[in-house]
């Protein structure tokens, strides 16, 4: 499971932030690559191939995140040469320190940290300030040779709400929360879900049920049973399986789902899904590493057009929900920010006032509330 890694990356920003996150920006949606800390460059003879490492918590066969990580290796094996060594099932102990310094120790010139070890990471980034560390979901404050890559995946559930709010009957989704109060990707999803599902259906809400692990299919088919039975027509989840298209499937209701196209699993009740490909974003990274011109301390968020979208529709999608949201879309792309003011909170409380926004990196790892309309049940 991936609690470890996003919790000590994110309890290692609360204490020391390094941007100035503290007033929301003008609108803007655009992806841009975010300056964090002072860098350092990190000079490499271009000898084309290089070795590099990589760091799973889970198993590339999960057909989800981890998955969608080693498809972007073996991008770059392909594309660019590189040679890669792998750790998958790493445990969030030392040994996860122990085994970048391994790969850095044996040559590699990039490692890269899909299951987010956070601070178990940064141990070793410190020790080789001349490797370049590339971590998933990554967190300021972090070692100057260390980039952070992710999705602004925010984006692509605004949309999948706002099609949920047209296909609800109930006003109700129903959403698997992995891990209680973790910024990233969590809330951010369910956060942006219910503001897209609020669009276009007022008074839409979300019932959330927290299950502590990332893949554990039999308490999630529970669980999900569990949120039909309260009356909501939509699932949803930040799971690495499909079980929510197929409990969806089986109870004729509908789903949206956070990694790829497991419309096979219900193609009655599939409406989208998110798809990422980490691919562009560590293609640059990995040339930058080549060439000598790789520089650290800095956040690269990527967006629709730049390895973010959404799976193809559903059979069962109707075709105004896909014009409507295609077109949002389409704004979404050219720079349009949907998380503007007023926001309030499910305390009542104002958090963004009218006029003003969630910028890019503020909804990235910033954005530690639950939006009006959300319940959760731990």
């Amino acid at each position: 499971m991936k609690l470890g890694s996003r919790y000590l990356a994110i309890s290692a920003s609360v204490t020391a932030v390094v941007l100035n996150l503290t007033s929301f920006s003008p609108s803007s949606g655009a992806s841009t690559r975010q300056s964090v800390s002072a860098s350092h460059v990190v000079s490499h003879a271009a000898t084309g191939k290089i070795k590099t490492g990589w760091i799973y918590d889970g198993s590339i066969a999960d057909k989800g995140y981890d998955e969608e990580w080693y498809n972007a290796q073996v991008d770059l094996q392909k594309t660019l040469g590189i040679s890669a060594s792998m750790s998958q099932n790493t445990p969030y102990t030392s040994q996860w320190t122990s085994t970048a310094l391994g790969m850095m120790g044996q040559g590699a010139k990039m490692v890269v940290d899909p299951g987010e070890g956070g601070t178990l990471f940064y141990a070793a980034c410190k020790k080789y300030p001349n490797v370049a560390c590339v971590e998933a979901n990554g967190t300021p404050p972090f070692p100057s040779n260390s980039t952070a890559v992710y999705s602004e995946n925010w984006q692509a559930s605004y949309l999948e709400g706002m099609a949920a709010g047209m296909m609800t009957k109930t006003g109700i989704i129903g959403f698997l929360e992995a891990f209680a109060n973790t910024p990233a990707p969590v809330m951010e999803t369910l956060n942006a879900l219910i503001l897209g599902c609020q669009a276009t259906h007022p008074g839409c809400r979300a019932v959330a049920t927290v299950v502590n692990s990332w893949y554990n299919p039999p308490v999630e088919t529970e669980d999900l049973n569990a949120l039909v039975n309260a009356h909501a027509d939509i699932l949803a989840t930040t799971q690495n399986d499909p079980s929510a298209v197929t409990v969806a499937q089986k109870r004729g209701v509908k789903a949206i789902a956070m990694w790829g196209d497991p419309v096979k699993s219900g193609p009655k009740a599939f409406i989208t899904a998110t798809n990422v490909n980490y691919g562009p974003t560590l293609q640059l990274v990995a040339k930058s590493v080549i060439n000598g011109t790789y520089k650290g301390g800095k956040i690269d968020l990527f967006g629709f057009g730049k390895g973010l979208s959404l799976a193809p529709w559903g059979p069962t999608v109707p075709k105004a929900v896909r014009e409507r949201v295609n077109a949002a879309e389409q704004k979404m792309i050219h720079g349009h920010n949907f998380f503007c003011g007023p926001i309030y909170d499910n305390t009542g409380a104002l958090k963004v006032k009218k006029g003003q926004c969630l910028s890019t990196l503020q909804a990235y790892y910033k954005w530690n509330w639950y939006v009006k309309g959300v319940s959760v049940s731990k």
